[in-house]
C-alpha cells in the first residue's frame, strides 16, 4: 500500500504539483518569473545546478547565475547537503548566500532566506516574491508549495539516491493514476514541460 493513498486529491496537488516543470534551470523562463513579481530565487544544489559529486559548480551554471543577477534577482542556495565545506565552495564560486542543513521539506530554510533578505534590505519579502527551484518533488516542490512560493521543478542532473528515487516514483505513480499530474521517471519525447501560468498538458 502506498503512503500516499490516504491523501486527498487537493492535498496532493497543493503539496506536490509544481508551478513550472522544465528539463533544466537553463530552460526556465526567468523573465516570466520576474514579470510575475519574483525578486528572490532559491536554488537546490545537488541534481539541480550540479551533479551530486561535483566539487564545484559547472562553468555554465556560474555564467548563468551572472545573467540572473543582471536581471535583478537576488539568489540563495537552499540545500539539505551536510557538507559545509562543499556548500561554502558553491556559495563562494557563485557569489551567493547559502543555507545548508535546510531540512527540506521543512520550511525553516525559506524562512531564513526571508530573514536574511530583510536584514540586507530592510524589507520583508512575501513568499509570493520567492521562487524555489529544485529537482525533487518530495523536498523542493513540497517545501515551496507549503511555504507559498512559486515552485519550479527541473529534471535531476546525473544520478541520485535510490531511496528517494523509489519514494518519488511511488508519488509520481499516485499522481498519474489519479489524473492529477504526470512526470516521467526517464526522459521521453512527450514529457509534460510547461512554464509559469501554463496548464500542464496532462491536465488539458
Amino acid at each position: 500500500m502506498s503512503e500516499y493513498e490516504h491523501m486527498s486529491d487537493d492535498y496532493l496537488k497543493e503539496t506536490y504539483v509544481p508551478d513550472v516543470y522544465q528539463p533544466s534551470i537553463f530552460s526556465v523562463n526567468f523573465d516570466r518569473l520576474k514579470n510575475h513579481g519574483i525578486k528572490i530565487l532559491s536554488f537546490d544544489i545537488d541534481g539541480t545546478i550540479a551533479k551530486l559529486h561535483d566539487h564545484h559548480p559547472p562553468k555554465e551554471t556560474i555564467s548563468f547565475f551572472v545573467t540572473l543577477k543582471s536581471k535583478g534577482f537576488e539568489i540563495y542556495l537552499l540545500t539539505n547537503n551536510h557538507s559545509d565545506s562543499r556548500a561554502e565552495q558553491f556559495s563562494e564560486r557563485l557569489g551567493v548566500d547559502c543555507i545548508f542543513h535546510a531540512h527540506k521539506p521543512g520550511i525553516a530554510g525559506l524562512e531564513e532566506i526571508k530573514n536574511r533578505y530583510f536584514q540586507k534590505h530592510g524589507i520583508s519579502p512575501s513568499p509570493q516574491q520567492i521562487a524555489h527551484i529544485g529537482n525533487s518533488i518530495l523536498n523542493d516542490v513540497a517545501v515551496g508549495n507549503t511555504y507559498g512560493t512559486v515552485t519550479v521543478l527541473v529534471r535531476h542532473m546525473g544520478t541520485g539516491s535510490k531511496l528517494w528515487a523509489n519514494k518519488g516514483r511511488r508519488l509520481r505513480h499516485e499522481l498519474k493514476e489519479r489524473g492529477l499530474w504526470r512526470k516521467h521517471h526517464k526522459y521521453e519525447d512527450d514529457d509534460q514541460y510547461y512554464q509559469l501560468g501554463e496548464i500542464p498538458p496532462y491536465k488539458r
